[in-house]
Formats: structure tokens, sequence, C-alpha cells
């Protein structure tokens, strides 16, 4: 009696467990067909998003038909081709309304200081200058690198600094170079144009910049471009002792910052300002700048 009750609660669960992870899967299907969608502005019919998703026709049918009914997807009667409608872009566009830019890039800083355990910061391009506006750190190091928050990045020495300059026509680039200059701030720090703009095109190539005690002696960094419309738009850096992350190191981490980079586009607005992260930072004069970098990191 025992071992049939036993069998009995056995079998119930495995079935509440495999209607579970259906119930999981159809969830997941969903979330498929509706970043499907983004490649579609001009809407996609059934059959060839169910060719492009790999999904039957049956299935798909009705996958969009419960969206429809919840309003997330809509039906041309004409072309009857799908579109995303009103209420999926209501909610994205209430919800960033509501949490600012700030708190559409905090997590995905978070995330990265999370999984690298150093220092990371965010910087946007403003007026021809860079200026870090945010910053996450990991959870276990007790020695940590002085972030920048507030303070605008002398170029030519930091890594979210040289993605942007690379960013840049070969002209303007030298023409920013000319009027920011290019002081020593470190004992690696590159004071000669012509070498720092050959080193631009590594960085142009590899799709991420590396500064190696340039800022400061003791600190190291990668930094990889948020590009909108082409046009190099701010920079996320992760940073920390040289103790702790040899330069080879820093080349392995490259592509995680670089998926956090393209998370960060992704949330991205038009004319992001350190405004908009509630600073009010405004470029200083150079000996300003050269002062306030090496007492900043």
């Amino acid at each position: 009696m025992i071992d049939t009750k036993l069998s009995f609660l056995f079998m119930i669960s495995t079935t509440t467990s495999r209607a579970s992870a259906a119930s999981v899967a159809s969830v997941s299907r969903a979330m498929r067909v509706l970043d499907a969608f983004a490649s579609h502005p001009a809407g996609v019919a059934l059959t060839s998003l169910s060719t492009e998703l790999g999904y039957g026709k049956a299935s798909l049918s009705k996958i969009l038909a419960t969206m429809a009914r919840e309003g997330f997807v809509r039906r041309d009667p004409v072309s009857a081709h799908f579109h995303l409608s009103w209420r999926l872009l209501a909610l994205a566009f209430g919800h960033a309304q509501r949490v600012g830019i700030h708190g559409l890039c905090s997590p995905v800083l978070q995330a990265l200081a999370d999984q690298t355990d150093e220092l990371v910061q965010l910087a946007v391009v403003e007026d021809n200058h860079v200026l870090f506006v945010a910053k996450a750190e990991g959870p276990g190091q007790q020695m940590r690198m002085m972030p920048l928050v507030g303070v605008v990045a002398p170029v030519h020495a930091t890594a979210s600094g040289k993605v942007w300059l690379a960013g840049l026509p070969r002209p303007e680039a030298a023409a920013v170079l000319a009027r920011q200059g290019l002081p020593r701030l470190a004992s690696h720090t590159i004071t000669s144009r012509e070498r720092l703009l050959a080193q631009l095109r590594n960085v142009r190539a590899r799709g991420y910049a590396v500064v190696d005690e340039e800022l400061v002696d003791g600190g190291r960094a990668v930094a990889a471009p948020i590009l909108k419309a082409g046009h190099v738009v701010g920079a996320v850096a992760v940073s920390g002792p040289t103790f702790r992350l040899p330069v080879a190191k820093l080349h392995r981490l490259a592509p995680i910052v670089r998926r956090a980079a393209a998370e960060l586009e992704a949330v991205w607005v038009q004319h992001v300002t350190a405004r908009d992260f509630g600073l009010g930072v405004r470029p200083p004069d150079g000996n300003r700048r050269a002062r306030a970098s090496q007492a900043s990191r």
C-alpha cells in the first residue's frame, strides 16, 4: 500500500514537472517570436516567421493568436502580416521614462561588475569630451581603482577615451588631441600624437581599447564603445590594479565588455548627457583636467 502511494505521488510530481517545463518552453517560444519582430519593422507573414524560427505553422499561429488577444501583436487584415502593437511599445517606453537612462544602464553595469569582480564605469560623449557618469563594483575585492564619476576623461590615457578617438576620422582625432594635449600622467602615458594615432587603428580593428599604466601607475583598463547610428556615444570600461589584471587578462575580458556595450546600446536613447545621470559636469580647462585625472583614479 505504501509503495502504491509513493508511486502515485512520484507520478503526480513527474507530471507536474513536465507540465511546468512545457509552460516555460511556451513562454520561451513566445519571447523568441517577439524578438524576431525586431528584424521585421514592416511586419512579417506567418509562413516566413515559421521558416525563420523553425516552428510549425499551427503552433506558431496559436502563439500569435494569444499575443494578439493580449494586445502585443496585431494582424494587418489586408496583407495578413503580423506587427508589434502599441501595447508592447507603451510598456517599454513607459518603463524607460520611469526609470530613466541611469536605471536602464545600472543592471548592465552591475552584471559586468559581478562577473569581473572589478570596477566598471560608464562614460558618455558630450561636447567633444568623454565624461564618466556611472559606476558599479563587484562584491569580492577590497582594493579597487578609484572611480572617475564626475570627471572628464583624458582621452589619450583612458580606454574609454581611446575607443571614442578610434571612432573618429583621423583628422578629427588629431584635432581633438591638438586641443586637449597629451600630458604625461603616468609612467606609460603615450605623449606622441603619431604613436597614439597609429595605436587607434588597432583599437578600431579590435573593437575595444586597453590602457596599461597610462593614466595612473599600477592601473589597467579595457573599454568597448557604445554605438548609435555608427557613432561612438559612450563607453563601458573595466579597470583594476595591475597585479590582478595582467594585459592578457584584459584581452580575455574584452568580449564580455563588448557584450555589455551591446546591451547598453539596446537601451540607449538619443542625446544622453551627464545631466541624465544627475551630474552637472562641465569640461574643465586642460590643467584642471590633468590634475583631476591624476588625483582621481
